[in-house]
């Protein structure tokens, strides 16, 4: 499989919101890489934040491919949730985007979960 072949089959980065039993869930899809996705990414986060939001979970199961942004983007978007008096968990599985975002020791500061349930419920 070439690499073009690989991104027509998966699709650029979709970011998408949603409201889900009282939480608000930001899902990434797709290739989350530097560029226009981190821009995106942090764009819908300030949205969020703006719109009021207390409570938000980071879906980042759907990306299949990520780069080291990852790993600064998160920490971002956590930091901004913090400052805005946000509370802010994600949902990383390990390898695709999670590669980088374990890598970086991100889990052990963080709040993170291996499923979207998990993150809601607790």
């Amino acid at each position: 499989m070439t690499p073009l072949s690989w991104f027509r089959r998966r699709g650029l980065c979709r970011i998408e919101s949603r409201s889900l039993g009282g939480w608000w869930v930001l899902e990434v899809r797709g290739k989350f890489a530097a560029g226009t996705p981190e821009k995106r990414f942090l764009e819908e986060v300030d949205s969020l934040l703006r719109s009021g939001a207390r409570r938000v979970v980071i879906d980042l199961t759907g990306s299949h491919f990520a780069d080291d942004t990852v790993a600064s983007a998160a920490p971002e978007a956590y930091h901004k949730a913090r400052a805005a008096g946000a509370e802010m968990r994600f949902v990383v599985l390990p390898g695709k985007a999670g590669g980088y975002y374990h890598m970086a020791g991100l889990e052990m500061t963080i709040p993170t979960f291996p499923k979207l349930e998990g993150a809601i419920e607790v």
